[in-house]
């Protein structure tokens, strides 16, 4: 029978019940199994010829041991623990320790998933029947979301009218006059927008924004908590969850963007020092909105953070837009010789190096800067990290500096903290922009390939070898491991073995949007592809107005992930209905 104490359990939790039968001076020690090469700690002193209940968490397995304090003897264990289950351990007069048994069901960790998708389905089908409906004009005008005056929210920067629409990054994503090839001599149309009264030659590249609204939806839900399931959220230290590939596929797809909106306005012969004007301003504005939302929930200037998504972003995007203005070439690049087939990587030669020297600078910080106390090149969460060897080490240089320029106090608390105990360690720290950087720049040379191939085949070709290679040597820095490695994968550091793979994984994603929408034309990417043209609006949203109505509510079941994840879905479902009438009307928030 489970006690009380065992009754009222939470979402990731158990309950373990210890029966001691004449074991006296008994202690449970106990550590997860994700803090890695951690000492236990002691949890809690047993009961003699008694029962002691104890609580714990399920996300990670759990190293268990109990330890006899006159005769040394201990039993040790490690046990995996499920969600609202009651689990009993005996340890008798002799100090024999039995298996872990399970006396009560466990909840079934994925059955709200079910209910989540009782919410998602029927608003896909909502937005197909209404888009149906629409095309068919059986819907009365009235009704009809379609605007015929351009409502566009216009850049702030420009000084005449556009229907370039502005992304999150501040980048045009037209492709003026650009020739899709299918590989054969048959070539691929992008579909244009809704029409407008402005005319306008451009062609949208549908997969690129799928990508980026594939990718904000997911930032939002996962923002908002994602239910609050441990693989909805970003990784302790070491490792990577689906949440730790969000930011770098946004600042891939920002990348590509940077290129083909850079080639377009210099092909229209825009003077480069207009072009960098605005490179600045959009800087400028994205770092202003981070601050400005960093302080709605703490505007304490002992402990407001400055750093932030926006402002990494920012960071980020002038110095490879920077970079283009410098070096990019109006025309592609053409020899008219064998070196032809290499033309993008000729074309972008001197951005590369310079991105090269910044890796570099970014490695040589990393594993050669003295930090008091601490090894040097030490890349670990500090705390009880390595029997707590390197308490105050947290994230080596990287934290090092930004704890010294910034403090304590003004920085992201971190998600090493509840597993290593460790000092506080901001992921859009300085040192990790220059890696940052580079993945942004992956993202540069897949639009750069766009603009210097003709064809399908010759992009898709040059996108897998970029697929193939950035994971290999991801692979190989991190060992294709968790743990071990030269470099292992991290996200709080924005390691190299991360960038890599995360820059893999977006080319991979970003091919199979390529070929399903743009060549075979099996789907137009709605809705992402229309949710993906209001980032900015979804991402400043969802953090306004994080904790109100409509969006969420305090729980009234607390004890299970249903109420959560049915919640955090609404609350994304309605962030898109938003950006899909915005869509509608032609309002685009930009900047």
């Amino acid at each position: 029978m489970a006690s009380d104490d065992c009754k009222n359990l939470l979402y990731d939790q158990a309950c373990l019940q210890v029966w001691a039968d004449n074991a006296p001076n008994i202690s449970l020690w106990m550590q997860t199994k994700e803090c890695y090469k951690c000492d236990l700690l002691k949890k809690e002193n047993i009961s003699n010829n008694g029962i002691t209940n104890i609580k714990l968490n399920t996300i990670y397995s759990v190293w268990l041991d109990l330890t006899n304090d006159s005769s040394h003897n201990n039993c040790r264990t490690l046990h995996t623990f499920e969600e609202h289950g009651v689990y009993q351990w005996n340890i008798s007069n002799n100090f024999v320790c039995s298996e872990i048994k399970q006396i009560s069901t466990s909840q079934d960790l994925f059955m709200p998933f079910v209910y989540a998708l009782l919410l998602i389905i029927p608003s896909f089908a909502v937005w197909f029947f209404i888009n149906y409906l629409q095309r068919t004009y059986v819907v009365p005008s009235v009704f009809r979301f379609a605007s015929k005056t351009d409502l566009d929210i216009e850049n702030m920067f420009q000084t005449a009218p556009s229907r370039d629409v502005q992304t999150f990054d501040g980048s045009d994503v037209e492709l003026k006059n650009a020739d899709f090839g299918t590989g054969s001599n048959e070539p691929v149309i992008i579909h244009p927008q809704i029409p407008t009264p402005v005319k306008n030659n451009s062609y949208r590249i549908t997969s690129l924004d799928t990508f980026r609204g594939i990718s904000i939806i997911l930032m939002v839900f996962v923002n908002l908590g994602g239910g609050h399931y441990w693989f909805f959220e970003h990784a302790p230290w070491n490792g990577i969850t689906l949440a730790d590939f969000i930011l770098p596929w946004f600042c891939w797809v920002m990348g590509v963007s940077i290129a083909i909106s850079l080639r377009s306005q210099l092909r229209s012969s825009t003077k480069r020092k207009y072009v960098f004007g605005r490179v600045v301003r959009r800087s400028i504005a994205l770092l202003i909105m981070g601050l400005v939302l960093n302080s709605v929930n703490n505007n304490n200037l002992s402990t407001f953070r400055p750093l932030g998504v926006l402002q990494r972003l920012a960071f980020i995007y002038f110095i490879a837009a920077t970079l283009e203005t410098i070096f990019m070439k109006p025309q592609p690049y053409f020899t008219n010789t064998k070196l032809d087939v290499i033309r993008d990587i000729i074309e972008s030669a001197r951005q590369w190096i310079i991105v090269i020297i910044l890796v570099a600078i970014h490695t040589i910080i990393t594993f050669f800067l003295p930090v008091p106390g601490c090894p040097k090149g030490y890349l670990g969460p500090g705390g009880l990290y390595n029997s707590s060897s390197n308490t105050n080490c947290t994230g080596g240089a990287a934290g090092y500096i930004d704890r010294l320029v910034f403090g304590e106090n003004h920085m992201y608390s971190g998600t090493a903290k509840p597993v290593y105990q460790s000092l506080p360690f901001d992921p859009e720290g300085i040192l990790s922009t220059l890696t940052n950087t580079l993945l942004v720049y992956m993202g540069v040379h897949a639009g750069r390939i766009i603009l210097c191939y003709q064809y399908t085949n010759e992009r898709i070709k040059r996108w897998i070898a970029w697929t193939i290679v950035l994971g290999l040597i991801g692979g190989f820095l991190c060992n294709f491991s968790k743990e071990e490695g030269l470099i292992p994968i991290n996200k709080n550091l924005f390691s190299l073995s991360y960038a890599f793979i995360t820059g893999s994984s977006a080319f991979l994603v970003f091919i199979i949007l390529f070929l399903i929408i743009e060549h075979w034309r099996l789907w137009g990417g709605s809705p992402f592809n229309e949710i993906g043209q209001n980032s900015i609006m979804l991402y400043l949203g969802h953090n306004i107005f994080y904790n109100t109505l409509p969006w969420r509510w305090q729980p009234v079941n607390e004890t299970s992930h249903t109420e959560y994840l049915v919640m955090d879905c609404w609350a994304t479902i309605f962030w898109c209905a938003i950006a899909l009438v915005m869509h509608k009307k032609n309002i685009f928030i930009v900047v």
